[in-house]
């Protein structure tokens, strides 16, 4: 994307927005109006955006890292009714000490006494997954005299140099062209640590499962919503033909499940993070061989007092320090808030009364 810059009149309205602590992501389209979120709602500036020259550009989706003045994005352009669009996610301006994003003790010390095994955080798109990841591992980095490979899709965080770990950061088409390939690799680079940015198939499920059995840690994020979730998209990834056999590697391996959200407080105006946490006690191990995974909900309440923590728990406990939730989760809606959404929304016409 030629155009942006920060002498650009697109860059300098994007550095001007992004000083606001609550912007997240920019959404930028050839003469429509710069669209941006901000606590998670969505915002259509003044500014248009107008190339300064003819746009070439392929179809299908490119993902990269960008660097406007002091701030990194991670962009990804796609192509909408013949025209590009950038979606850029604003990322912070270095990576955030750990203990100012609120996550569960016990998922630090899971993850910073791991030996080898897999560590997996998760959540949806724009949950803080890669804040979290990246602040764990330069955590552990600060500690230990290690070496830590990372695979990314873009790059998102880079590393500060001064620390007692060596960080080898891999840009998924920049460094290495094919990501199972590479991962493969990597098991004869002697790392310590393997970041793997993303499970997205099978493969890189199993490489992962064997790289975790073989004396690494290896760290990765999934797009779920609960830890039971998580365990269960991982398995389903893998073949059924070998499904059995991952099921006892990924019960023995795996450190931590952390899954993540983030709500938005009104009164604050700001968003913050709640957690939920399983860990691989003898109970919860013991359901995953046996395929109990509609059992690990429970597991997860009941372990509270050994470190793991529900989503529910997590809420009360930051309602409990201050914070006010605007919408808390729910599943279903009665009869009567349906038809007040759809009265504010005046939608009542298509209520049809049964």
């Amino acid at each position: 994307m030629e155009d942006i810059h920060e002498r650009s009149q697109l860059g300098y309205r994007m550095l001007h927005l992004s000083k606001d602590s609550g912007v997240s992501d920019f959404y930028i389209t050839p003469w429509e109006p710069l669209t941006y979120k901000r606590n998670g709602k969505l915002f259509f500036d003044s500014f248009i955006y107008q190339p300064e020259r003819p746009l070439e550009f392929t179809t299908g989706c490119v993902d990269y890292a960008l660097t406007l003045g002091n701030r990194r994005y991670r962009v990804n352009r796609m192509v909408t009714r013949g025209r590009p669009r950038w979606v850029m996610r604003l990322l912070p301006e270095e990576i955030p000490d750990i203990s100012k994003l609120m996550v569960p003790p016990a998922a630090i010390k899971a993850f910073l006494e791991a030996k080898n095994g897999l560590f997996l955080v998760c959540g949806a798109t724009g949950s803080g997954k890669s804040t979290t990841i990246a602040s764990m591992i330069l955590e552990r980095a600060k500690r230990r005299q290690e070496h830590v490979l990372t695979f990314e899709d873009p790059i998102e965080f880079v590393y500060p140099p001064g620390i007692p770990s060596l960080v080898s950061q891999r840009e998924i088409g920049t460094d290495e062209l094919d990501f199972n390939k590479s991962l493969r690799a990597a098991l004869r680079q002697a790392p310590d640590v393997i970041l793997v940015g993303e499970i997205r198939d099978g493969e890189t499920a199993e490489i992962a499962l064997q790289a975790a059995e073989t004396g690494h840690v290896v760290v990765a994020t999934l797009h779920t919503s609960s830890a039971a979730q998580t365990v269960q998209r991982y398995l389903k990834l893998i073949p059924s033909d070998r499904m059995e056999n991952a099921m006892l590697s990924f019960a023995d391996s795996f450190r931590g499940i952390l899954c993540q959200r983030l709500l938005f407080d009104e009164t604050r105006g700001k968003r913050f993070p709640v957690h939920e946490l399983l860990l691989p006690y003898d109970s919860v191990c013991g359901m995953i061989r046996r395929g109990e995974f509609k059992n690990l909900e429970q597991e997860l309440e009941a372990g509270f007092t050994r470190g793991m923590q529900s989503f529910e728990r997590s809420v009360n406990m930051r309602m409990a320090d201050g914070w006010k939730p605007t919408q808390t989760r729910k599943t279903g809606y009665a009869e009567h808030e349906v038809y007040d959404y759809l009265s504010r929304e005046n939608l009542t016409s298509i209520y049809a009364v049964g």
